[in-house]
């Protein structure tokens, strides 16, 4: 009896597999169906079928088995009927799961097929990624073939729209994880996709994971990027995150190896500046600037830097000249333009201020003052005008081209400025 019972057991089991391995093909031919007709009712059905074979001993551990489920997952994002994409939201993550699951259980050797994808530090992913390169032995190179060929380098795709999306809502959260399970999916072709990197560096930064930012900015430094000219800001963000931890010491040596690699960026030149002004450190300054433009002699933007210094100095025809000679190389240098303006207009304007503060009795010094004030005002305006076409968009320049117009008595000049910008 006990022998009848053990058999009729097996026999139990078996067609149970049986019917495990039926639900496998038959997922796998709903997508064929689905492939020819479109109808969301076939993909639903495979979904069905393959979603209890992963739950099954007997193929739960077959490749082909999440390689099919992939393959479902997969013709759902492709497709343009939104009541297909209905079937689940979550279609991009299960799909992507499923594909690295298939790409585990391919591998012949038994510690491979043990890997776990999600262990928090990605040593498992990393170990994939290495067999993968070392070519190991695989059940079906068919399957690899076509998932790394051809489905990953979609499905980056697809994290990519969606982390352009979170970051444009301003969950950076999100758009950093997004970009990082895209950078990771274009990894696999051998290559490092770099703006993916950046991307990915720049929502950490905005969701305040520190660390990571620091860390991908540092690679990119390393690799030298610098697509759509963003070199120079890796340097920038990784003083501010140094600054923001109260580290101004390394704040400041990224920004003068920022300085390094980018001479003529403009960013990074005021951020030293910054630093050294703020610091009280004038000489440094100086000292900075005097050298790089002694290598430099063309460049625009080391005289109007150091045009700023001699001003903050109190060191007022230095700041003339050099603003002066910035402009001369760069006749639309807007920040040029603007300060050397400003010079002359606030020097009228303390003019004026100490013109009003004299006695009754003091009438020629204060006609000198007014006098002087008036020519300052004059100087002023040729220089305002050019930062006003440089940037016309800019309400404080064009208030204060307003008032110099007033101030020389160019009344119809300041009435058709102020028209413009009501």
């Amino acid at each position: 009896m006990k022998k009848i019972v053990l058999g009729l057991t097996a026999i139990v089991f078996a067609s149970g597999a049986f019917a495990q391995k039926n639900k496998v093909v038959s997922a796998y031919n709903y997508n064929k169906a689905f492939a020819r007709s479109g109808k969301c009712s076939e993909v639903q059905k495979g979904i069905v079928a393959i979603n209890e074979s992963i739950e099954h001993d007997q193929t739960k551990n077959w490749a082909k088995t999440w390689y099919y489920r992939g393959n479902l997952y997969y013709n759902i994002l492709a497709s343009k009927d939104q009541a297909c994409k209905a079937i689940d939201p979550n279609a991009l993550e299960v799909c992507t799961d499923s594909y690295l699951k298939a790409l585990v259980l391919n591998f012949q050797d038994p510690a491979l097929k043990k890997l776990d994808l999600e262990k928090e530090d990605g040593s498992d992913v990393l170990k994939l990624m290495m067999a993968l390169r070392e070519r190991k032995k695989m059940d079906d190179e068919t399957y690899a073939a076509d998932i790394i060929g051809r489905k990953l380098p979609g499905l980056s795709g697809e994290f990519a729209n969606k982390g352009i999306s979170e970051f444009s809502a301003k969950n950076y959260k999100g758009a950093q994880e997004s970009f990082g399970k895209s950078m990771l999916l274009s990894s696999f072709s051998g290559k490092m996709d770099t703006v993916l990197m950046y991307n990915t560096a720049l929502a950490a930064e905005y969701g305040g994971d520190n660390e990571a930012a620091k860390n991908m900015y540092n690679g990119l430094i390393n690799m030298g990027y610098n697509i759509d000219g963003n070199g120079p800001s890796l340097y920038s963000s990784m003083a501010k995150l140094y600054k923001k931890e109260g580290n101004e010491d390394k704040a400041l040596e990224y920004i003068k190896k920022g300085r390094e690699a980018y001479p003529k960026d403009n960013n990074l030149l005021v951020s030293e500046l910054d630093y050294y002004l703020q610091s009280g450190k004038h000489e440094e300054s100086l000292k900075n600037l005097n050298l790089a433009i002694e290598n430099d002699g063309s460049n625009a933007i080391l005289y109007f830097a150091r045009g700023t210094v001699y001003e903050s100095l109190k060191q007022g025809d230095n700041a003339i000249a050099d603003y002066k000679k910035a402009i001369e190389i760069d006749p639309n240098y807007y920040d040029a333009n603007f300060n050397l303006g400003a010079y002359y207009y606030n020097s009228a304007a303390d003019k004026i201020n100490e013109a009003n503060k004299l006695g009754l009795n003091e009438t020629k010094k204060f006609n000198a003052l007014k006098a002087e004030a008036k020519t300052s005002f004059t100087n002023s305006v040729p220089y305002i005008e050019a930062a006003n076409k440089a940037k016309p968009e800019d309400v404080d320049t064009a208030n204060m081209l307003i008032k110099a117009y007033t101030q020389t008595g160019q009344y119809d000049k300041a009435k058709e400025t102020k028209a413009k910008y009501q």
